[in-house]
């Protein structure tokens, strides 16, 4: 008797066990790495350094009221690989090595790489990092680009490699 019960019993333990290890985690409740780094994100941006090799700030700097860049960035998490909004407000120089509005996508990883207007002939691939309140943008503007049209400033040339740094 006491050999069938525990028979019983370590046959139900096993069919238990069994049962519990293969069910899987409902995926639908964990956040993906493109929706957990969109959220960091998603924001308004203000502009702290442009570098181009040289201290490139001013460039960026409204010279009546003195404000800053501002980097708008847009969207709600929709699925994995869709493109978001981006826009600018505030003072660009001309030639900038930013449009004024575009979209973007993750690149891979997704924890540190966009693709600026992707698919069209100023793609851009770019890397950054991002905490709550930081944004720094990497990116190469490449050889022949004339950049695109701006403010009032003006500055040699776009061409090169740039980094952004941002504050929310």
């Amino acid at each position: 008797m006491k050999i069938a019960f525990r028979s019983l019993s370590l046959l139900v333990l096993v069919v238990v066990t069994t049962f519990y290890a293969g069910c899987k985690k409902n995926p639908e409740n964990e956040d993906t790495e493109e929706k957990k780094q969109l959220e960091k994100l998603v924001g308004d941006w203000t502009l702290v350094t442009a570098n181009d090799g040289q201290d490139r700030t001013t460039d960026f700097r409204d010279e009546i009221d003195n404000s800053l860049l501002v980097l708008h960035i847009e969207g709600a998490y929709s699925g994995e690989g869709k493109t978001y909004n981006y826009r600018f407000t505030g003072t660009r120089p001309d030639p900038s090595p930013w449009p004024v509005n575009g979209i973007w996508k993750f690149g891979n990883p997704k924890s540190t790489q966009i693709i600026r207007d992707p698919g069209g002939v100023n793609e851009i691939a770019m890397t950054y990092t991002v905490t709550d309140t930081n944004l720094i943008i990497s990116f190469t503007v490449p050889d022949g680009s004339a950049g695109w049209p701006g403010g009032t400033s003006r500055i040699k040339n776009v061409i090169g490699d740039w980094e952004f740094t941002f504050e929310k």
